[in-house]
């Protein structure tokens, strides 16, 4: 476990009653030069591979601004 990361809370071992899954913790940030996914303790591409299956215009749409912010830059140079 990364020193900057939370600690997991008691929330995290959890499993909803209803449907016996894991509470899953999920966030993305957007900002104008990057971005920053976590799930689950995964980060980055990983935590959007995470999210893909139940939000997937989520992960797409933060790839593919990521994919933008790209070609911007090489077309800037």
């Amino acid at each position: 476990m990364d020193i900057f990361e939370p600690k997991p809370t008691a929330a995290e071992a959890e499993v909803w009653p209803e449907s016996g899954r894991p509470v899953q913790l999920v966030s993305v940030s957007i900002s104008a030069l990057s971005f920053r996914a976590r799930a689950d303790g995964d980060t980055g591409w990983a935590a959007l591979r995470r999210i893909r299956p139940t939000n997937p215009w989520l992960a797409w749409g933060t790839a593919a601004y990521a994919v933008v912010l790209v070609a911007l830059v090489v077309g800037a140079s």
